[in-house]
């Protein structure tokens, strides 16, 4: 499968941006996502309202796979969910977004399309909140 790493960054930065909570953003460049928050908006961490940035290497992640297969491509993008709730959870104090428990991120390919979605391991079970699918036509290097 020929991925251009960064059309997936920009698609995973675009989907991501759709579902956070107001107040965070997911910006794209150079292979990598990176997460931020509104200043003295979160608690953060340390309780201090300094959340700071974060981010996720997808270019770095994707290349112990060499050009990926659609199983590493969806391990790319469950991981970048997973390090996107990961801040969000830790800004905010609150399981984002689950309820008492964050549920886990997972993305498959089905039929042509990259689903991205947390809850259940199935997709349409127990979805928590999905993502719209990414067409990998839009992630092929031209």
């Amino acid at each position: 499968m020929d991925v251009d790493l960064d059309r997936l960054t920009r698609a995973l930065a675009a989907r991501m941006a759709a579902i956070i909570p107001a107040g965070f953003y997911v910006e794209a460049g150079d292979g990598m996502l990176r997460y931020s928050a509104e200043e003295g908006r979160f608690p953060g961490q340390a309780g201090d309202y300094c959340v700071g940035r974060s981010g996720t290497f997808v270019r770095a992640n994707s290349e112990g796979y060499g050009q990926p297969d659609e199983d590493a491509l969806a391990e790319v993008a469950a991981l970048a969910l997973g390090e996107l709730q990961d801040y969000v959870d830790e800004a905010t104090h609150d399981p984002w977004p689950g309820r008492s428990t964050p549920p886990r991120p997972y993305a498959l390919v089905r039929q042509d399309m990259l689903h991205l979605w947390y809850g259940g391991p199935e997709l349409n079970d127990n979805v928590v909140l999905a993502c719209e699918p990414i067409p990998l036509a839009d992630l092929r290097s031209v």
